[in-house]
């Protein structure tokens, strides 16, 4: 099994694979508004866990908002004899404006998912509405130096915020590893993810891709109905016209290596160098997931991949509605934990 250095010396996965648990947090508002089919039960989780485990992955993402900390807390039960590595993140809430505040979220989140030391910790979003990159990236050396974190990574940077946070962690003295983008077939083709990526090249930065199959735009289970639906559709600003050609050279493909659309668009990341982050709901997605692994596509089927790629990224949204997107998450991150402290709506189905 190969070996991915996300790290020098320090942090190494099996497989370049991660899994996704936005999904996972337990409170009445996650059942209502977040999860459309109801909270997962704790079983489907260890379910979920087994089937990677068994496949190698040892990545696991999360975020202090997701379900107010509840899917933090739900991977500390999960995983509290051997825990993996965790990779979780710090909301810039437009309240949030000192070293301390950024201390105290990496010392709640360790204290949920049951760590001394997180080995991965992300700055959600580079958009703040007077604190630079830098500014976090310099509380993050601090905590580092407290042995509260090992690493820094980011989300949603473009290639001058990646440049500028890794310059940042040189001088204050805390590796920046990672930027967690929304990267895939539907967007490979855009100017800005492009020049992020050769960026991140260049500064040994990890690319970790969410929605690499576009909450479903990229695999053989989508319906007209699942379409109306899609937030990544909705984000890209997508016609369904626009997605047709690629779906079907992705189809393509599945049929020549007997494999499902998904596994061929995973796959592709990988190909990339992009470690994949896939959500996982059910068994079955986490089966699928897994199966993008211990084989490759050739290079011909990549490069006629790359040619049928679209080229909207969320890289380009403008900065006001990321600033709007931010404020909008921390409240509905404080009304989550709210809940969770009061004890109200804790809501697992079984």
């Amino acid at each position: 099994m190969s070996v991915v250095e996300l790290m020098k010396h320090s942090i190494e996965l099996k497989v370049p694979l991660a899994i996704g648990t936005l999904q996972w947090g337990t409170t009445w508002l996650d059942d209502k508004v977040v999860n459309h089919h109801g909270n997962l039960s704790d079983e489907t989780c260890r379910d979920i866990v087994d089937i990677c485990t068994a496949a190698g992955v040892t990545l696991y993402d999360t975020a202090e908002g997701y379900g107010g900390g509840t899917s933090e807390k739900r991977l500390g039960r999960l995983f509290s004899s051997a825990p993996p590595v965790f990779m979780t993140k710090f909301l810039p809430a437009p309240w949030r404006l000192w070293h301390s505040d950024f201390e105290a979220a990496v010392r709640a989140s360790c204290q949920r998912m049951k760590i001394d030391c997180i080995p991965i910790y992300l700055l959600h979003s580079p958009v703040h509405w007077c604190r630079s990159i830098e500014y976090w990236v310099e509380a993050a050396a601090l905590c580092k130096k407290k042995g509260l974190l090992q690493a820094m990574g980011l989300s949603n940077c473009n290639a001058d915020q990646v440049r500028r946070a890794v310059a940042a962690g040189e001088r204050y003295g805390v590796p920046v590893i990672c930027n967690q983008v929304h990267s895939s077939l539907l967007d490979y083709n855009s100017k800005a993810l492009q020049e992020m990526e050769a960026t991140c090249r260049e500064l040994g930065v990890k690319i970790v891709a969410f929605s690499p199959i576009g909450q479903g735009l990229l695999t053989g289970g989508l319906t007209t109905e699942k379409w109306q639906h899609n937030k990544p559709a909705k984000m890209l600003r997508l016609q369904w016209d626009d997605i047709q050609p690629l779906r079907a050279t992705i189809e393509e493909k599945a049929q020549k290596d007997g494999k499902t659309m998904g596994q061929v668009a995973l796959n592709w990341c990988i190909q990339h160098n992009v470690i994949p982050l896939v959500g996982c709901r059910s068994v079955e997605q986490a089966r699928d997931s897994v199966g993008c692994l211990g084989w490759s596509l050739d290079e011909k089927d990549v490069r006629d991949l790359d040619k049928v790629a679209l080229s909207k990224s969320t890289l380009e949204s403008p900065q006001w509605r990321r600033l709007f997107f931010v404020s909008l998450f921390g409240v509905v991150m404080v009304v989550c934990r709210t809940m969770d402290h009061l004890g109200l709506g804790h809501v697992v189905r079984s």
